[in-house]
């Protein structure tokens, strides 16, 4: 009966064990990844901002454009979790939607539908990407 409930208690805690170490490795990897600048400089926030025309540039709901006026700079895939600090990865965001957000890593149909979104409302000349990491070193 003792060796049922240390094989009942055993296990648990092994996977307890592996997990945590599987975390501590993505996360020391992300660590390593990360842009050593994390701000937006003003002239990528004044640009990022002009581009789109100070609206929201979030998906609220069925893809659309969420359309609220825009106060903050995010990152679209998250700083840190490797994302760059770069135009390319600047979004204008309402200030309910970042803190939707989060840091969470956005889905590619979520990319997709945000470069979609983007030929509404920007030139055809204009870079319609979204989204950048950082090497691993």
């Amino acid at each position: 009966m003792v060796e049922n409930v240390v094989a009942a208690v055993a296990l648990p805690g092994v996977a307890a064990v592996v997990l945590g170490i599987a975390a501590a490795v993505i996360t020391r990897r992300d660590v390593r990844r990360r842009d050593p600048v994390r701000r937006f400089t003003r002239q990528q926030r004044r640009e990022g901002m002009a581009r789109a025309a100070r609206v929201c540039e979030m998906e609220v709901g069925f893809g659309r454009r969420c359309g609220r006026q825009a106060e903050h700079g995010d990152h679209f895939y998250p700083w840190s979790k490797g994302g760059s600090t770069s135009l390319q990865n600047f979004v204008a965001a309402c200030a309910r939607c970042n803190r939707a957000k989060r840091a969470r890593i956005p889905s590619p149909g979520q990319q997709q539908r945000m470069e979609r979104r983007r030929r509404e409302y920007l030139p055809p000349s204009a870079s319609l990407s979204v989204g950048e990491r950082q090497p691993v070193p």
